[in-house]
């Protein structure tokens, strides 16, 4: 969208302000991505290396941090997917590393997952490079497990201007609530 997608507004809230409010109350959240001004709940912040080195960058600074056994990962584009989360984090199949819902057209959503964290930061190792790397060359490193979700709005994420307009109209349809 050519800017920082987490400053970006939807509604009365930015989009990573729909992701922390859809999040349930007492887990520990990271966020990597720019200091947040007044989040609406407590959060820490940190940033990959290099600024702008991609998702795979992200998870990996983001990793550091982690005190748990498993976390849900959520990319900021995604502002109706809170409430999955915690559900992908309480399933992970026995054998599994990860637990990835696949959207309605087939595909994985793996910045909307949950993940072991021993496994996760075995597979980041394991890459060498973590700076402009795929999910897919990352993906390739874990046993994943793939689940169907059927709330395909928790699914969408903010890509494009007309995204941002379809995601306006998903908040309308779920009567203004704020996190989906």
């Amino acid at each position: 969208m050519g800017r920082e997608k987490s400053g970006v507004m939807l509604g009365d809230f930015t989009l990573v302000d729909h992701v922390l409010r859809g999040l349930p109350s007492g887990v520990e959240v990271i966020v990597v991505g720019p200091d947040l001004p007044d989040p609406p709940r407590p959060v820490t912040c940190t940033r990959e290396a290099p600024l702008g080195g991609g998702p795979v960058a992200g998870l990996a600074a983001g990793l550091h941090l982690v005190t748990t056994d498993v976390i849900g990962v959520i990319a900021t584009d995604m502002p109706f997917a809170g409430g999955l989360l915690e559900a992908l984090t309480q399933s992970i199949p026995p054998g599994a590393d990860a637990l990835i819902p696949v959207d309605a057209t087939g595909h994985r959503q793996p910045l909307c997952a949950a993940y072991r964290v021993t496994s996760l930061r075995t597979a980041v190792q394991a890459l060498d490079i973590v700076a402009g790397a795929s999910m897919r060359s990352l993906l390739a490193h874990l046993v994943i497990a793939e689940t169907a979700s059927t709330d395909l709005d928790a699914l969408f994420d903010i890509d494009s201007p007309s995204d941002l307009e379809r995601s306006r109209a998903i908040m309308l349809e779920k009567k203004g609530c704020s996190h989906g």
